[in-house]
């Protein structure tokens, strides 16, 4: 036998068949330990209820979030229902202050939004959420006690600065608690805060600006102002110790869920490795800005959002125009938005069910369409008020299936979805100020121009 055969070089001090020992025992080990975390996954699979585990989930987070952005959509519009109850005249308003004052709200809004999610690691969600929450309840309370112009339009600016960061901190927690197949219809039930308070808020500015007004030497809309700002304040003290942080982290799962439910996140890429140690800088604001997707989803977003916004801030007034009183038109805002919302649950979840977006946008979007071409071009009343349920539907419809995209679409890494989610949020925000000067009241009471 050759010698130089069988005795093999020795590579920096090990020979080759060391070398291929030490390897094949690698190979081993990592596929030991490839099975022993299937095994695990397998184990925990066993002793964890999924759908228990969803709705421990759901009622924590999800639960908490729809809430306090009902109440954020509910500060932040009720200044139309403040409108029919005599604001602009308390005021002195002419012209086109009152939509000046609605339109100065979203220069904060927009201009604190990406700054926000960049700051939310650091400050952690379960702190940075509710203190926005507080400084809002605050300077609408603060919205009370104005006397003019000037007083309105600095306590609206405010508002906007206060409430910018909310949004997209909540869809960015959001989707680092839920997987892909399931972000859809979760964020519909957040939006749903949105349209519930559309339609409870035509039902609460009702009843306050009717038995309230003149109550301690107050106007109805000033007492609507108050009440919902404490309110408002009251829930973001509660959210102090209910809102939690990253899945990893979370004290209201038991230690058996908490492992199952991050390897399930894990493995369907929505979230990294100890996500709660990674950072949001200016890197992260890089990728995202060198990706060109996200200036398509911007441009639609800022669309989608003026119609949004126009509803959201006119429909009593729009309502009214059709020829109801002002107590009525806040009881007639409830229907559209009720309906809008129970529709909207049902086509986000078959969203998620097929695991499909695109189909669901384009249909949500056409809803949409069909009930503002109805508002511009029908005469009779009742075909008026039925084309307010359309718009209502399609925008409800829209706006959560397309944050499910986005969040799918920037996915990895984490930090680049926060940005992304910031971003198009921002940006679709700066419509607030077109849908605030698009109905103009030497327009009315058709608003067809």
């Amino acid at each position: 036998m050759d010698i130089s055969q069988t005795n093999k070089p020795i590579i920096n001090g090990t020979s080759t068949t060391e070398e291929i020992v030490r390897n094949s025992n690698e190979i081993s080990i990592h596929s030991t330990t490839n099975d022993d975390r299937k095994s695990t996954q397998q184990s925990l699979q066993s002793l964890v209820d999924k759908k228990k585990l969803l709705r421990k989930i759901d009622s924590r987070l999800l639960l908490t979030l729809a809430v306090m952005y009902c109440l954020a959509c509910l500060d932040r519009t009720s200044i139309g229902n403040a409108r029919l109850a005599g604001l602009e005249n308390n005021l002195g308003l002419y012209g086109n202050q009152f939509q000046i004052s609605l339109a100065v709200f979203y220069i904060g809004y927009v201009l604190f939004q990406i700054p926000s999610n960049m700051v939310i690691k650091k400050f952690t969600p379960s702190k940075w959420i509710p203190a926005l929450m507080v400084a809002w309840s605050v300077v609408l309370c603060c919205m009370a006690a104005v006397k003019n112009f000037g007083g309105l339009i600095a306590t609206r600016l405010l508002l906007g600065v206060a409430e910018a960061g909310f949004v997209p901190g909540a869809f960015f927690i959001l989707s680092m608690w839920y997987k892909r197949s399931q972000c859809a219809i979760r964020f519909s039930l957040f939006h749903s805060g949105s349209f519930l308070s559309g339609a409870f808020g035509g039902l609460l500015a009702y009843f306050i600006t009717k038995y309230m007004d003149g109550k301690g030497g107050l106007e109805g809309w000033r007492w609507l102002f108050l009440l919902e700002g404490l309110t408002t304040f009251i829930f973001s003290l509660v959210s102090f110790f209910i809102l939690p942080n990253f899945p990893e982290t979370a004290t209201f799962l038991t230690v058996q869920e908490r492992d199952y439910w991050v390897t399930c996140l894990r493995k369907d890429d929505c979230t990294l490795n100890d996500s709660q140690h990674y950072k949001i800088d200016h890197h992260s604001l890089y990728l995202v800005v060198k990706d060109s997707k996200i200036y398509i989803v911007m441009l639609i977003g800022i669309f989608v959002t003026t119609a949004f916004h126009s509803i959201a801030l006119y429909l009593p007034t729009v309502i009214h125009s059709m020829g109801f009183d002002p107590l009525k038109s806040q009881l007639l805002t409830v229907p559209p938005y009720f309906t809008g919302w129970c529709i909207s649950l049902v086509i986000t979840l078959h969203s998620d069910k097929t695991e499909e977006r695109s189909f669901h946008l384009i249909f949500g979007g056409c809803l949409a369409i069909i009930g503002f071409f109805g508002l511009a071009m029908f005469e009779n009343i009742n075909l008026l008020y039925a084309s307010t349920f359309f718009c209502t539907t399609g925008l409800s419809t829209f706006l959560p299936i397309l944050g499910a995209w986005i969040c799918c679409t920037f996915s990895t890494p984490h930090d680049k979805r926060a940005i992304a989610l910031a971003m198009v949020t921002s940006f679709s925000n700066i419509s607030g100020v077109l849908a605030s000067m698009l109905y103009q009241t030497n327009d009315g009471p058709r608003y067809c121009k």
